[in-house]
């Protein structure tokens, strides 16, 4: 796998691992470390700043066009989007990454795999802020609040 993919596989995951295991700190330190390591692709592709990245992997919600637009590129990186939706496939394997072979958090992520399936947006940065909000909706609903 490539660095770019894994990037973006850690950015969606570090929301989907801070909601269903917020215990372990210091793999979220770690993913978050390598995040900002792997980010400069898009960092130069989108024109984000320093700023802009951290905001990111504080997994804040994107507030301005270059962090939506950013974000889609982690998410695109990551394969859990193509620019126009939601994929699935890709969603599935960033949890199995991260989860490997805990039976119930792969439920969990299948679960809500299958409620955002449908999100769709022309635009792709700000398709990446529906998956997003989509991910942390179906994640609250069964109790997994995000961290902020």
């Amino acid at each position: 796998m490539k660095a770019t993919i894994q990037i973006i596989v850690l950015v969606a995951l570090i929301t989907i691992y801070s909601k269903a295991d917020n215990t372990d700190e210091e793999k979220k330190e770690q993913a978050k470390e390598m995040i900002r390591g792997m980010a400069e692709e898009c960092k130069k592709q989108e024109g984000a700043s320093d700023q802009d990245v951290e905001a990111i992997i504080d997994d804040k919600t994107p507030e301005t066009q270059v962090q939506k637009c950013f974000l889609s590129c982690f998410q695109q990186q990551f394969q859990i989007s193509d620019g126009k939706k939601f994929n699935k496939e890709g969603f599935m394997q960033l949890c199995g990454m991260m989860f490997g072979e805990d039976e119930e958090k792969m439920s969990i992520a299948e679960e809500v795999a299958n409620e955002c399936v449908g999100v769709e947006n022309a635009d792709h940065c700000q398709l990446s802020v529906d998956i997003k909000e989509c991910i942390e909706k179906a994640f609250d609903k069964r109790g997994i609040k995000m961290e902020h």
